[in-house]
């Protein structure tokens, strides 16, 4: 396993509603960066982020869920929130470990 030093990891929390595209996006950096093969729908419940048989049951996110992926010799730490109000405790979690955030509407 590569190691990074400090100044090349990065976290970022997804934060945005429900059905704003959170899971997607991640999918998508991860198949640009790479690390996945192919890139999986909520809808088909083949996410990485989404695996809990609960969320593909009801193809939303109940837990936050973080991916790795590296781009330009950093390492990219994706943290993927629910966007239900109900798991707001899930988001505070992945917003105290993150050096920024993006905010998906």
């Amino acid at each position: 396993m590569k190691t990074y030093p400090a100044d090349k990891i990065h976290n970022l929390v997804l934060l945005g509603h429900g059905g704003s595209g959170k899971t997607a996006f991640a999918e998508a950096v991860l198949f640009n960066a790479k690390s996945i093969a192919r890139m999986g729908k909520a809808a088909d419940g083949n996410t990485v982020m989404d695996f809990d048989a609960e969320e593909i049951r009801r193809q939303i996110s109940l837990n936050t869920t973080s991916a790795t992926c590296e781009w330009q010799d950093r390492k990219i730490n994706l943290i993927d929130t629910p966007g239900d109000f109900d798991f707001i405790g899930e988001v505070m979690q992945g917003i105290q470990v993150a050096d920024a955030a993006l905010v998906l509407i």
